[in-house]
């Protein structure tokens, strides 16, 4: 007999005392692991063994080395690609790079937003997204912020002025693989950074004795706000020895790559970082999400707002800018005209040439200022799909499609088309709507993340090396790019998206043991791609089979009557009413398969109540959660979509729903 099904939702990250789970931008979406300076063992920080280079794209400090150069052949340094290491990042803020500082253009600006608020540039940002959060609060009057009182939980917009925020770096990231899109620049640099805050807790501060400081809250936020800035002078010469530059800082860890990349002859150096080479400043903020008791047929619903600005230094404020390759559906929608201009300019052979290997720039006529992204179920969402919400297939039956390597269909283009949008590509094989979050603290096990780069992200550190690489030798790069949730040529591994049957994905196939499922493909679109997931059920696999029935509107989304499927021997099927998408197969923590790992579930209803009383969340886990055997995940394995790869008590990562982490997630934190 199948063991009866429990009412449990994961929690987060790990048991304090026991085994647990710890815990457009422009397209493609920031930041994989590549060439990553990564220093979490030697600062004792659990973690895997870390990625080889040829899975992460790049040289990794302290991992495995490049494999010798043929002999006679001058060696040839890997570039970085990706700055994720916590220790570096805080030296490159103590020398200017802080979010105050990159944002006004003046040094030594304040870190607090409390203080930082007070400024023109932070204030104008503040404006328009504080205007974005109300418009989603007249649209629903059940949207707010607390848990007690409102079942659809909104951003917090007093978190942008709040005493003890911070915008943190988390991320700098070599784009020189955007040169296409620049004529007069080496590709991009990008500074990112997320929203956090360290806080009194009321709890503390009230039982505490009066010579005891109160304990303090600490978190990260849904909200990221990335710096792209132009690499300068982009003639041949210069862009090489930039690439040079980047080889030589992957050389160096610690302070000494700090130094280096601030140095006259880094990639950092002054004025390389002025906001005077700001080519726009991007924000992805989760506006609001309704918990999984509200939406049980999705598993949850969150929302996410995606805006860009540009420095208008006559008006000394920031000003909304148009969003690469995101048309603007509303007003296409009306302007019948305007909408067969835009079909007529993606119908043309020579942009179709550029749709298909990926450097096409709409035109700004067509663009919005302002996008929305929804979780869970990524693309077979249509609020994640503007293009197919415009056009058919069938507007784009008469096309040629047969010079082209990737895109072999309409169904194709259109999916093309979405994927180099921003809310196509934040939900194309990301975190939660997100490609970087952010290396976890050393030792954190509450709330953290095991796996901070996108499985988007860290597939295309590849491409991204091969292209710098070719710069610094002097070569011609090859700056095709491919859809975002598969790379070319990649292995069609557990999660990977796979082909169902249209011409244009004919190539994507599943590795051995595991079959193409369109278990939550959109219900007329059930034939263009799918998921590879094991042919025989295991833990952390889905176990409810059901369509999305897709609109326009996120808030019309359906999810058809699923069928539940069958789970391991001594497994049960978490459902999505108690917030697994699409059903996760959990078992126990004793006897697990080789892909399983022991974490910990969260009993729903208590969890939630201890949350509406203002309970701190570490609290609230370590009262009301159970073990229970997981999918094992790490950045070589990702989770599949919807579910995130947290870090266990153990050090090793488990597959968990993303807003089962606290910092994934905009309530239930108390602003200070």
């Amino acid at each position: 007999m199948r063991p009866r099904r429990r009412h449990h939702a994961l929690a987060l990250a790990a048991l304090a005392a026991s085994a647990g789970i710890a815990g457009c931008s422009r397209w493609p979406s920031e930041g994989p692991s590549a060439a990553r300076q990564d220093v979490r063992r030697a600062e004792g920080q659990p973690s895997a063994a870390p990625p080889s280079p040829a899975a992460s794209g790049g040289f990794v400090a302290g991992g495995p080395q490049p494999a010798a150069a043929p002999q006679g052949t001058p060696p040839q340094a890997r570039p970085l690609l990706l700055l994720t290491d916590p220790a570096v990042l805080a030296e490159l803020e103590a020398a200017g790079l802080d979010f105050g500082s990159v944002l006004t253009g003046a040094p030594r600006a304040p870190a607090a937003l409390s203080a930082l608020s007070r400024t023109a540039e932070l204030a104008s940002i503040a404006r328009v997204l504080a205007d974005d959060l109300r418009q989603v609060q007249r649209a629903d009057p059940r949207s707010g912020t607390t848990i007690a009182r409102h079942a659809h939980r909104l951003f917090d917009e007093r978190w942008l002025s709040a005493e003890g925020a911070r915008f943190e770096l988390i991320g700098v990231v070599n784009r020189m693989d955007r040169r296409p899109f620049h004529a007069s620049a080496c590709g991009e640099t990008r500074l990112v950074y997320r929203l956090a805050y360290a806080a009194k807790t009321a709890g503390g501060a009230a039982g505490a004795p009066a010579a005891m400081p109160a304990p303090a809250a600490t978190s990260r936020l849904p909200m990221t706000a990335s710096f792209e800035l132009l690499a300068p002078a982009g003639d041949a010469l210069s862009c090489r020895r930039l690439a040079q530059a980047w080889s030589r800082a992957a050389e160096l860890s610690g302070p000494a790559l700090a130094r280096w990349l601030t140095s006259s002859d880094g990639p950092l150096a002054r004025p390389a970082t002025d906001r005077a080479n700001l080519a726009r400043l991007v924000v992805n903020l989760q506006s609001v999400r309704w918990p999984s008791t509200v939406r049980p047929d999705l598993g949850g619903h969150a929302e996410y707002v995606l805006r860009a600005f540009r420095w208008d230094a006559r008006a000394g404020r920031y000003a909304p800018l148009a969003l690469e390759n995101t048309p603007d559906v509303a007003r296409l929608s009306r302007d019948r005209a305007q909408r067969e201009r835009l079909r007529a300019w993606l119908s043309a052979p020579e942009n179709l040439a550029r749709l298909d290997n990926g450097t096409a720039l709409l035109p700004e006529e067509f663009l919005a200022t302002k996008a929305l992204s929804a979780t869970p179920h990524g693309l077979a969402r249509r609020a994640n799909r503007p293009f197919r919400v415009l056009f058919e297939p069938r507007d784009f039956a008469g096309l040629d499609f047969g010079r082209l390597s990737r895109v072999r269909s309409p169904e194709g283009l259109l999916r093309r088309l979405d994927q180099m949008t921003c809310p196509g590509c934040h939900q194309s094989g990301s975190v939660a709507g997100f490609h970087l979050l952010g290396q976890e603290p050393p030792g954190r096990v509450h709330d953290a993340l095991f796996t901070v780069e996108s499985a988007h992200l860290a597939g295309d550190l590849p491409r991204r090396r091969a292209v710098v690489e070719a710069i610094a030798r002097g070569a011609a790069p090859d700056y095709e790019v491919p859809y975002p949730e598969r790379g070319d040529g990649t292995r069609g591994g557990y999660g990977a998206r796979c082909g169902l049957g249209d011409p244009s994905f004919a190539d994507w196939g599943c590795g051995e043991g595991l079959v193409c499922s369109a278990y939550d493909a959109p219900l007329e679109d059930r034939a263009t791609v799918g998921v590879c997931l094991p042919a025989t059920p295991e833990v952390g696999d889905p176990c409810q089979v059901g369509a999305v029935v897709a609109h326009a509107d996120p808030h019309r989304d359906r999810a058809s009557p699923p069928q539940e499927g069958a789970c391991p021997l001594a497994a049960v099927c978490n459902t999505s009413p108690v917030g697994f998408p699409g059903g996760m197969c959990t078992g126990s923590c004793v006897g697990l398969p080789e892909e399983g790992v022991c974490g910990a579930i969260a009993v729903l209803d208590p969890f939630n109540r201890c949350l509406a009383r203002g309970t701190v969340f570490t609290e609230c886990l370590s009262r009301h959660v159970t073990p229970a055997g997981l999918r094992r995940c790490s950045g070589e394995a990702p989770c599949r979509e919807d579910y995130v790869c947290a870090r266990t008590s153990s050090g090793e990562g488990a597959c968990i729903p993303p807003y089962f982490l606290f910092q994934l997630r905009v309530d239930g934190h108390a602003v200070p």
